[in-house]
């Protein structure tokens, strides 16, 4: 097969924000003293979206589970929300989308096409999506905008990945994988998984994906300064933190 026409993607190594962590706009004063190479915006969906109605936030060693629902106000009115702030940001602005339908898709990013400010669309698919629904969902999202391709930590040596890249994806960014966990009255609780105990996980990860031959994000598990130069210097074209962002981080990045 020959290699698609791709849109060329900028990807400076450093570090941007994980979807769901910022909201829809860069911040007025970021977190940390080093600034982001990038900003993500939270999961945007074609139809508003409400908050799960059993969202939980459960800690484990090494770790929490985090149920949310990605709820969103839907992407029309994201955009006119959110927009002028997307055009006047001093950061590429990489809208991350929650791809359902094909056709949903294909309108968001042939708008985020004219939109000024965004230098790259991010989708996510369904995680009960088959095989051939996820690819049919990422063709539906190639266009003139570079496309970066979220996969679940767990995901990295399915064969849908291999296929999606084959089709036009421009990068792969690791992100966070789903688990469960029991609780105390019998029930468990399902959502995506963050914490430093993922940091072995996703830097094999980041080792295997290197085969693709494309911009590798490495998510999962970086929680300090020193992780994040590990994924760096493994190959990483730039590292995405998470739930670390709440709290701070304590060093400066030094090279």
């Amino acid at each position: 097969m020959d290699d698609p026409v791709r849109p060329e993607l900028s990807i400076l190594p450093g570090w941007m924000n994980a979807a769901g962590i910022f909201g829809f706009a860069p911040p007025a004063a970021w977190p940390v003293e080093l600034p982001p190479v990038a900003f993500v915006t939270d999961p945007i969906s074609y139809k508003s979206r409400s908050p799960a109605h059993d969202r939980r936030c459960v800690p484990y060693p090494g770790g929490m589970v985090l149920h949310t629902g990605w709820p969103n106000p839907g992407f029309r009115k994201v955009v006119l929300t959110y927009g002028q702030r997307w055009a006047r940001s001093n950061v590429p602005i990489w809208v991350h989308l929650l791809a359902e339908r094909p056709y949903e898709v294909d309108k968001m990013v042939r708008w985020l096409e004219e939109a000024e400010g965004v230098a790259a669309v991010e989708i996510d698919l369904p995680p009960g999506a088959s095989d051939n629904e996820r690819l049919e969902l990422v063709e539906s999202a190639l266009g003139e905008l570079p496309l970066v391709l979220c996969v679940p930590l767990d995901q990295v040596n399915k064969e849908w990945v291999a296929r999606a890249v084959e089709s036009g994806a421009n990068a792969i960014s690791i992100s966070a994988p789903r688990g469960a966990l029991p609780m105390m009255d019998g029930s468990t609780v399902g959502g995506r998984c963050y914490g430093s105990g993922l940091l072995p996980l996703a830097l094999q990860a980041l080792t295997g994906l290197r085969e693709k031959h494309l911009p590798l994000i490495a998510g999962c598990g970086v929680y300090d300064w020193a992780a994040m130069k590990t994924m760096l210097k493994a190959g990483a074209a730039a590292v995405k933190l998470d739930t670390v962002l709440w709290r701070g981080l304590d060093a400066r990045f030094e090279d």
